[in-house]
């Protein structure tokens, strides 16, 4: 192959570096008058940018406000027909955020805007200790609870633990007896939407048989303020917080979350999971 003869070959890369020159001539020209033209009308760009970001926060709103409403019709379509409502219901329609829906995760949301899915979950396994009935994991760490509440002279009793949909059916239906559903709807939650169907959750007393506000007066419950974390437990409802979970305090009802999360909660000072995560949750 012949060899491009040295006079060629300084043409060539002339006409090169010309060419190169020429290009980014071009690009100057063009950045500068598109600056120019940015300039002229920088008042018209940023009312088209302004309308373009008012026209998404707008489509944004929508859509959590129509999903907001579906879960509104979800929760009333539960209480006009509890014992079915599992067979006529999508559950996904009542999880606004699509986030810590694993029902069988630790790290599970369940409020008045994120329903259990489905709607009759139940943990595949639970077991029953020092009269708690939780998932293993839930149960290991709530034997260790007691195990150190006993040992510090702070002995706690146990209330209530895993109940099913149906045992929440029974027990949403006799609070509305008592309250009706407004009343009923601030202390207990719907079937389907109560953190005892996951296994996570136990309520608590001390053994002289002060139960529920009582508890929040007791020895105990001051012990569990500054120890339930260490074993992965928090107290799930606190006054002040009505309007972030949809219920009154609740000194009594603890919810297994995890270790981390139940040290990180404390450390960071957060009483709410929904504060936590940053995800909704208030009233149906």
């Amino acid at each position: 192959m012949r060899r491009l003869q040295p006079q060629l070959l300084i043409v060539l890369t002339s006409i090169t570096v010309v060419i190169i020159a020429f290009i980014a001539a071009l690009e100057t020209i063009a950045n500068e008058h598109l600056s120019a033209f940015r300039q002229h009308h920088a008042l018209e760009i940023q009312q088209i940018d302004d309308a373009i970001a008012m026209s998404n926060n707008r489509t944004a709103a929508m859509r959590v406000a129509l999903a907001d409403q579906a879960a509104k019709d979800t929760a009333y379509e539960v209480i006009t027909n509890p014992t079915a409502a599992y067979t006529t219901i999508d559950s996904s329609t009542c999880n606004i955020s699509k986030m810590h829906d694993d029902p069988a995760s630790t790290l599970v949301l369940v409020n008045k805007k994120h329903c259990l899915q489905p709607l009759t979950y139940a943990p595949d396994e639970l077991v029953t200790v020092y009269g708690a009935l939780l998932t293993s994991d839930a149960a290991k760490a709530f034997a260790q609870l007691y195990e150190a509440a006993r040992a510090a002279g702070q002995p706690i009793t146990v209330t209530s633990s895993y109940r099913s949909f149906q045992d929440q059916v029974v027990t949403y239906q006799y609070w509305v007896g008592v309250s009706g559903y407004d009343g009923a709807d601030t202390y207990s939650a719907r079937p389907g939407y109560s953190e005892h169907q996951t296994g996570l959750a136990v309520d608590l007393a001390s053994p002289d048989g002060c139960v529920l506000s009582c508890f929040g007066a007791t020895s105990q419950y001051t012990w569990l303020q500054a120890n339930a974390a260490t074993y992965g437990f928090i107290q799930r409802y606190h006054s002040g917080d009505e309007a972030t979970t949809g219920y009154s305090a609740e000194e009594w009802h603890y919810r297994y979350v995890g270790r981390e999360v139940a040290l990180d909660m404390k450390d960071k000072g957060i009483d709410t999971l929904e504060e936590y995560w940053n995800l909704p949750g208030g009233y149906y």
